[in-house]
């Protein structure tokens, strides 16, 4: 298990453990990025998929109308620092267990935040990648990013969403799931 049992322990599910587990890698991310760095997201710099990953956030936070974040919009990188803050008070059972419509389709919140982690993490790794530090990926959280993406593969692929798979030739799990996801270094030949 990758994730600490201190820290499973502080949440009502395995997936919303999982999802804050993300958002951790992924505030951590930010706080190591270098801004103006471009991506593997063409056309992309950290700046822009900072900002993504906090619409992408924005968005699952008010899923379920329990939001209570109004006001400006915060600088850039805020949001996922207070998000990270404030995640083992925003999900109760009773929360998780409501039905949504997600852009999956209709789940539980708990179902929904079982799949959307994985864009989190991504994005954890789009930002160290090209900021050309650790991204701190467990392997084992990116063979559970495959085993839910791959039978989901076809309908997250597109404008906006993960890219047609890249070849890879490294045995690491981390590398396999984002070659899968269609990302490629910007440090690799």
């Amino acid at each position: 298990m990758y994730m600490p049992e201190s820290h499973t322990q502080k949440f009502p599910t395995y997936n919303s453990a999982r999802y804050a587990y993300a958002i951790r890698l992924l505030s951590e991310a930010v706080e190591k990025s270098s801004p103006h760095n471009p991506t593997c997201c063409v056309g992309w710099d950290v700046t822009d998929v900072i900002e993504h990953a906090e619409v992408v956030l924005s968005m699952v936070n008010n899923i379920n109308g329990e939001d209570s974040s109004k006001g400006d919009q915060p600088a850039t990188g805020t949001f996922i620092a207070k998000l990270k803050d404030e995640i083992e008070q925003r999900y109760t059972q009773d929360d998780l267990n409501q039905q949504i419509t997600s852009p999956f389709g209709d789940m539980t919140l708990d179902e929904f935040l079982g799949i959307i982690w994985i864009d989190t993490f991504t994005h954890a790794w789009d930002i160290t990648d090209a900021s050309s530090v650790d991204h701190g990926i467990p392997p084992e959280m990116a063979i559970e990013a495959y085993k839910i993406m791959q039978p989901r593969s076809e309908s997250m692929r597109g404008p906006g969403r993960f890219n047609d798979p890249c070849k890879t030739t490294s045995d690491d799990a981390v590398d396999q799931f984002m070659a899968f996801a269609g990302r490629k270094s910007v440090n690799s030949n």
